[in-house]
């Protein structure tokens, strides 16, 4: 344990050293509309046989290792916002941003005491940390508590000229690189932008950002001609026509609510058939070693919460599936996410190290 500490906390310092973002926000909970809770503590609570589990007697820590107004950050917002008026405990919620695949963040969260005061919050895109940087924790190393997820969407800004996915072919088909794409760097967006390149001779030119919110606003402003991001996250933009979904990063086409059905991308790029689906998911995690009593109580306080009238709600507005897994359910899940993520980009070059170091297998 000590040894794999030190080798965090030196990748940790490499990263930041290299000028990478740390920005660290501290914010309520978010606005799905639960009630605030209270700032004093309430009495321990009891685990599943009835025994003082004295947690939580003070405030929990609550850390996203990506941007402000992205899906991880709304959504862990959201649970967290439900919880801590279920638990009638403060729960503060930071953002943390930098390093591939949210590393900072989450390997913050690594370092901290492993006692349920420091939650983290996730989605796909950090099972991508071990092959894009080295730290050494895989989704083993983690519990995951899974809230919801959001089918990926490529979208254009409404300037660009474009209006369909065989416009942008056809034309990067004669200037390579004439298009670009934004989106962040390690995870499933990543993923997906780059089998375009890999396996459908399609050569974006790919823009990094810190997170969804600022990769989506990047291409809104005309930064970029184009974004790979969930459904939930542009939905607003496409409302608004700022945004126009051009394809469904699936295998069938999908009714976008609001706007009509768009394309799969295999209609488009076959070779991606093979590859899909690639499923995103949203929610928290605590590492694995965390007292069974806490993960106990955690659990059940989470399953309250995505029962609530205000989550049932966001997920709607957000265009997101409840998944509520806990457990082994949510182990597996993330599990055979992580293969398929590592192995794929890992195929592809864009890994740093093999999945084979860290002992994830292939799909």
């Amino acid at each position: 344990m000590e040894e794999k500490s030190m080798k965090i906390k030196n990748v940790i310092a490499a990263i930041l050293a290299g000028s990478m973002a740390l920005s660290l926000v501290a914010c309520g909970a978010s606005s799905a509309g639960s009630p605030s809770a209270t700032s004093s503590s309430n009495s321990a609570a009891s685990d599943s046989a009835g025994n003082d589990l004295n947690y939580p007697v003070r405030s929990i820590n609550n850390i996203i290792p990506f941007g402000a107004g992205g899906g991880t950050d709304l959504w862990n917002r959201a649970v967290m916002d439900a919880m801590s008026g279920i638990m009638g405990q403060t729960i503060v919620s930071s953002n943390m941003t930098g390093g591939s695949g949210g590393s900072v963040g989450t390997s913050y969260c690594w370092e901290a005491d492993h006692d349920g005061y420091t939650l983290c919050g996730t989605s796909e895109t950090p099972l991508t940390i071990p092959v894009m940087t080295g730290i050494e924790q895989t989704s083993e190393d983690w519990l995951y508590f899974i809230a919801a997820g959001s089918p990926g969407v490529l979208c254009v800004n409404k300037d660009s000229g474009y209006d369909t996915l065989d416009s942008i072919v056809a034309n990067l088909a004669t200037t390579p690189e004439s298009v670009s794409i934004a989106g962040t760097t390690g995870g499933l967006w990543f993923a997906l932008a780059k089998l375009f390149d890999s396996y459908g001779d399609i050569p974006f030119k790919w823009v990094s950002y810190d997170g969804s919110s600022s990769a989506i606003k990047g291409c809104v402003s005309g930064e970029t001609n184009c974004v790979v991001a969930s459904a939930g996250e542009v939905v607003d933009y496409v409302r608004s026509g700022d945004l126009i979904p051009v394809c469904v990063m699936d295998k069938t086409a999908w009714e976008f609510p609001g706007f009509g059905e768009i394309p799969a991308v295999t209609e488009t790029v076959p070779a991606l058939d093979a590859y899909l689906p690639l499923n995103q998911f949203l929610g928290f995690t605590v590492p694995a070693d965390t007292d069974p009593a806490i993960v106990a109580y955690l659990e059940d306080v989470f399953h309250e919460a995505m029962q609530a009238e205000s989550i049932q709600k966001f997920a709607e507005e957000n265009v997101c599936t409840i998944y509520d897994l806990t457990g082994a359910e949510a182990s597996e899940f993330a599990k055979s996410l992580e293969s398929k993520l590592c192995w794929v980009l890992y195929d592809m070059g864009q890994t740093t190290y093999s999945p084979e170091e860290f002992n994830i297998a292939k799909p």
